[in-house]
């Protein structure tokens, strides 16, 4: 696809890995957040841009917003990745955390089930997940949605798969 860019910030490699595959699959660069400049960016029509979800906030979102979010007549696109499956994910509670009503209206969003990859994680992100786990575990009456989340972050996973950018390629096919 021309005019299209895939950005990323990754911590762990998923983000990375989705980018990859998004940018595989529409035949265009994938590039990390920190690798671009301002001005590479000006003559590409569709800019996705993808992070990690933290607490409800999509890593890197913010430089990427300082570059993208200003420049006029783009098609946006931002994706996020988690170990949460999507199905537990509210779509509208991560845009209503990380965008403005007014980025809002020109911004499209995706999710991804990704994984946790403790190895690459950093001593920080480390110990908030120690807190968390912690938290889980001595939670009574768990829903469903924090008894899958006490499941799925005890160890190392990798539940990305390919198929779920298919709704994101799909909506850049129509644009």
């Amino acid at each position: 696809m021309e005019n299209v860019i895939v950005l990323y910030k990754s911590s762990t490699g998923f983000s990375q890995k989705y980018a990859e595959w998004i940018a595989e699959e529409l035949s265009c660069k994938a590039l990390s957040i920190k690798d671009v400049n301002i001005k590479d960016l000006i003559n590409y029509k569709t800019i996705v841009f993808g992070g990690g979800l933290h607490a409800g906030h999509i890593n890197g979102l913010k430089a990427a917003k300082n570059s993208i979010i200003n420049l006029k007549n783009k098609n946006i696109i931002i994706f996020a990745t988690g170990a949460t499956p999507k199905e537990a994910i509210k779509n509208e509670d991560i845009i209503n955390t990380n965008f403005s009503s007014d980025e809002k209206e020109i911004i499209s969003f995706f999710y991804f089930q990704s994984g946790i990859n403790y190895e690459k994680m950093s001593i920080g992100s480390k110990g908030m997940m120690g807190i968390f786990k912690t938290i889980l575990r001595f939670a009574k009456e768990k829903t469903p949605e924090e008894q899958g989340m006490s499941d799925t972050i005890t160890s190392s996973n990798d539940h990305s798969n390919k198929e779920y950018i298919k709704p994101l390629i799909e909506y850049l096919k129509l644009k």
